[in-house]
């Protein structure tokens, strides 16, 4: 959640890896622990102070770098600040506390209100953190808290609370699991093909790795079906292909499919329907792009160009969320459109573009020759971006342009290789 390095002291580090293992050692001893309730007390305990304590190490930063930091007034910020602080160490006893009645009640195949109320509770004071991040000068900070984003924020927290309502159910259900397929195999193994114990733990394992890999592939394999029939780019497509269990990666003469870590990669004969599919995705991505695919997005915005001058030029110039659509229908002789139609295609070819070097550049100009081309320097703005923009850039595509960051007082990159 910090939007930019913080430096936590050695020790903090030291007992956030100690926490880790306190808490996977007493998880494990929790499984095979006796009834005695002494120990679960114990034992739960040790997991909810662990949890707490990495909690704590993982708290956000309050104060942005001053070169990044949004125009805000002082007592804005310093409230942002108390807001981050105070919603981070109520988070930290929510964690605490949730973990321990979860935990607790691990073995109940009840439904738990209070514990879906806890998980809750502590996603939204993320949620505040976020926002107290941002008035004390984050710029970046509630990207994804407005419109859309805030509604995905909404969702994720709906189901992480329904799932820890039905944890003890879940809990069952891999019991239930373990009683009908690793027992089984379990005793087998040792009493009737006479395998020691290490033998038998080696087989149980294997058959689980069958198990959980067979059964996230079905699962899988239905989600990516139901994302390519209702599309990969759209909404509903990209959430099913993010969380399926397989993923499936499609490029022009080669697929490669993933289930639960297992990979496997074959050729794939190219044809132009798959090329037509997979340039649906690549409209909706980031990253560098390969040359057919740079050469179907300039065609796009082409087409586009020439529609509304046989003989213009689209140039697009950006700097965060600042954008400006120009018509350059011949030698000064410049228009600013309110709308372009392929403006997603051109955004497309900016991101393409991308250097660690130069950032992404400033201005992209697309012929109705379908021929395109970048700068990194600062354009003539019709309207001057903010400079919020300006940090914008720098943070979500960095370094930033070489002016962006004189503007910024940040000093140059320059790479010796």
């Amino acid at each position: 959640m910090s939007l930019r390095p913080r430096r936590v002291p050695a020790v903090l580090s030291l007992f956030s890896l100690i926490a880790g293992l306190a808490a996977a050692g007493a998880s494990i001893a929790l499984v095979f622990a006796d009834e005695s309730r002494d120990l679960r007390v114990t034992l739960c305990t040790v997991i909810a102070v662990a949890v707490a304590v990495i909690t704590l190490a993982a708290a956000p930063a309050t104060r942005p770098l001053p070169a990044l930091a949004g125009h805000r007034r002082r007592g804005t910020a310093r409230f942002g600040r108390v807001l981050v602080v105070i919603s981070w160490t109520l988070r930290v006893a929510v964690a605490g506390v949730a973990t321990w009645y979860i935990t607790w009640n691990s073995d109940s195949a009840a439904i738990q209100p209070l514990a879906a109320a806890l998980v809750a509770l502590s996603m939204s004071l993320m949620v505040v953190a976020q926002w107290g991040q941002h008035l004390a000068g984050f710029v970046t900070a509630a990207d994804d808290l407005r419109g859309s984003g805030l509604a995905r924020r909404a969702v994720a927290i709906a189901a992480a609370a329904a799932t820890a309502g039905v944890a003890g159910y879940l809990a069952a259900l891999v019991e239930r699991f373990r009683s009908l397929v690793m027992d089984p195999v379990w005793d087998h193994a040792r009493e009737q093909w006479g395998w020691p114990s290490f033998l038998a733990g080696l087989l149980v394992a294997l058959v689980t790795i069958v198990g959980v890999t067979l059964i996230a592939s079905l699962v899988g394999a239905a989600m990516l079906s139901i994302a390519f029939l209702v599309g990969p780019w759209t909404r509903v497509g990209r959430w099913l292909i993010k969380y399926s269990p397989v993923k499936y990666t499609r490029w022009i003469n080669a697929v490669r499919i993933s289930v639960v870590g297992f990979t496997a990669a074959f050729p794939a004969a190219p044809n132009e329907r798959t090329t037509r599919w997979i340039y649906q995705g690549v409209r909706d991505s980031s990253g560098p792009l390969e040359p057919i695919f740079l050469k179907m997005l300039t065609d796009d915005v082409a087409q586009a160009a020439a529609a509304l001058a046989p003989a213009g030029d689209i140039v697009l110039r950006a700097v965060g969320d600042h954008e400006e659509f120009v018509l350059e229908s011949g030698p000064g002789e410049t228009r600013r459109l309110d709308d372009f139609p392929e403006a997603a295609a051109l955004r497309r070819i900016r991101l393409a573009v991308h250097t660690i070097e130069l950032g992404l550049p400033s201005v992209v100009r697309c012929s109705s020759a379908a021929n395109w081309s970048s700068a990194p320097e600062e354009p003539e703005w019709f309207s001057e971006p903010s400079h919020e923009d300006l940090v914008k850039e720098v943070i979500r595509y960095p370094p930033g342009a070489p002016w962006v960051r004189d503007r910024l007082g940040l000093p140059r990159i320059t790479l010796d290789w």
